[in-house]
């Protein structure tokens, strides 16, 4: 047990969270906001480093169900010069996607499911809207979600994720090759061919959509169009949910930052006026509400575990080659040495001069060359959303709401924060 708990040698100068600790922590299925809160972020500050040793944060071993889903060929794991080429061709089709007119429709679609109002389960549309956006606009399907959140497509991938993500197996990988889940691995090889099917038909009837503009890519493989398909549909949609679930969610909860920001977007949009791009920039105090909701409750913990391929120095310590690094997002989002009071929810932190000072230190999309590339997408969808309530609702947090006294987010295998069960009260305008 020793062995399998010591750190390599050139390691242990590095500050090490107690084993057991985490230990007890992945027993009890603490969640990851939890468990950085708790343990790694204290743990840190006491030893006044920015970088601490924890065990087994490392890639998903090969037998998951994780890559017989996802594949390897993709912008999200794929190294060197195929990541470049993804990347640029990633870049290139999202800068031709132009999703305006789509998610007004969408907004539009939710608002007419909120209605005159009333109590509703927010994260189930929330989960809805992004489905539904990223298939019309990223994949150039439209999955219904908000029509039909029973459908065969949506329950399908429900379904693999939950497989996918059974603790047991997260937490005790061999546990695929001990007890095999032969349905399951079906299941999921069914979806990946519902998406090989998807591709097939953006073959014969291209759009105005992402994936249109990837097929036109001659250097993509089959593999490729396909893994990135999934990869982009999963990334595109439950962290941007969660991140849409937070804001709304924040905003019942401070009711003064929710009055303020529809007054700032009442002196800018006429009545029946459509939303467009330029009337953002007049608009800082949303724009600040946005980042300090992601801030407050980023919608992924940490980034993947990046493995340099040549001794890297972080701070004061020289990472040898082979070591698993991630950045934990959470962890810096809430570090008392970088934010005042990081547990108040302040969106005026990000106006005027102290946006500048801070933005060095927010980066719920990740940092550097390899932070989520569609980060102005899942920002655009977040700006809709909430205009289009705050011109039609107030909204409030029910007494009862299991938020009433902060947000509680579900258990996430993928360190995802997605608030649950959160109930709204609307009232029409």
């Amino acid at each position: 047990m020793y062995r399998l708990i010591r750190p390599p040698r050139a390691l242990r100068g590095i500050p090490q969270v107690p084993v057991w600790r985490l230990c007890i922590s992945y027993l009890l299925g603490e969640i990851e906001e939890k468990r950085t809160k708790r343990i790694l972020l204290p743990f840190a500050l006491r030893n006044h480093t920015d970088v601490i040793l924890v065990w087994l944060k490392q890639q998903p071993p090969q037998r998951m169900l994780f890559w017989r889903f996802i594949g390897k060929e993709n912008i999200f794991v794929s190294e060197g010069e195929q990541w470049q080429k993804h990347s640029r061709i990633f870049k290139a089709a999202i800068q031709r996607t132009a999703p305006m007119e789509q998610f007004t429709y969408l907004c539009k679609k939710v608002c007419t499911l909120i209605g005159d109002g009333g109590r509703v389960r927010f994260n189930n549309i929330a989960h809805c809207f992004t489905l539904d956006a990223v298939g019309t606009t990223v994949i150039g399907h439209n999955f219904e979600a908000l029509d039909k959140p029973g459908g065969s497509f949506i329950r399908h991938y429900r379904r693999v994720m939950a497989a996918i993500a059974d603790p047991l197996y997260v937490f005790i990988p061999v546990m695929e090759k001990w007890l095999p889940r032969h349905a399951i691995r079906r299941d999921v090889d069914a979806l990946v061919d519902r998406f090989h099917a998807l591709l097939s038909e953006k073959k014969g009837d291209p759009g105005n959509d992402m994936l249109t503009f990837m097929l036109e890519e001659p250097n993509m493989t089959d593999t490729e169009l396909r893994d990135n398909a999934i990869v982009i549909f999963m990334g595109g949609h439950d962290s941007t949910a969660g991140a849409i679930s937070s804001l709304i969610l924040l905003l019942g909860l401070h009711t003064a930052v929710q009055d303020r920001a529809r007054a700032e977007i009442l002196s800018i949009l006429r009545a029946g006026e459509e939303i467009r791009a330029e009337h953002f920039a007049n608009m800082p105090y949303l724009h600040a509400v946005i980042k300090e909701a992601m801030r407050f409750n980023p919608s992924s913990n940490f980034t993947l575990p990046r493995v340099a391929d040549v001794p890297v120095q972080v701070g004061h310590h020289l990472l040898p080659p082979s070591t698993p690094v991630i950045l934990n997002l959470c962890a810096i989002m809430h570090n008392e040495c970088l934010w005042d009071s990081p547990s108040v929810f302040n969106p005026d932190r990000f106006l005027n001069d102290g946006e500048a000072l801070k933005d060095d230190n927010w980066f719920p999309f990740g940092h550097g060359p390899r932070q989520c590339p569609a980060r102005n997408f899942a920002l655009l969808e977040q700006r809709m959303i909430a205009i289009s309530l705050l011109r039609e609702y107030t909204w409030s947090v029910p007494k009862d709401s299991i938020h009433s006294n902060g947000i509680r987010n579900a258990f996430s295998t993928f360190s995802l924060s997605l608030p649950f069960d959160v109930d709204i009260e609307f009232t029409k305008i």
